[in-house]
């Protein structure tokens, strides 16, 4: 993986959940991990729903494979350049952990 092409700092967040006193559960994000990533948009949709606009953003985030990085999985959400992402999918593509590839997602479609 050339270093060039990871030109965006990403932070991912793992969800952690707490107990309230009411007996339920509360999620935060927390254990914050950044890192070098390269980030490529692949599709934009939009739909109407609930008068108002909401928009969807997809692409491909690259990272270095590293222990924390890893240990990443599908609950997580990452930042990029200040926005939230849904991580949709995980792939090691050598299979050796040098490198991960990931789908995610901004937005949400009503």
């Amino acid at each position: 993986m050339q270093a060039g092409k990871l030109n965006k700092r990403v932070t991912f967040q793992e969800p952690l959940h707490t107990d309230t006193a009411t007996g339920g559960q509360e999620e935060d994000w927390g254990n914050d991990l950044t890192v070098w990533g390269g980030f490529r948009p692949d599709r934009a949709n939009e739909k109407e729903g609930g008068g108002r606009l909401e928009a969807t953003v997809t692409g491909l985030l690259r990272v270095r494979g590293s222990n924390e990085t890893l240990s990443i999985n599908e609950d997580w959400r990452v930042l990029i350049d200040g926005e939230i992402y849904s991580i949709g999918g995980i792939i090691n593509p050598d299979q050796r952990g040098r490198e991960l590839h990931m789908t995610v997602t901004r937005g949400e479609l009503v």
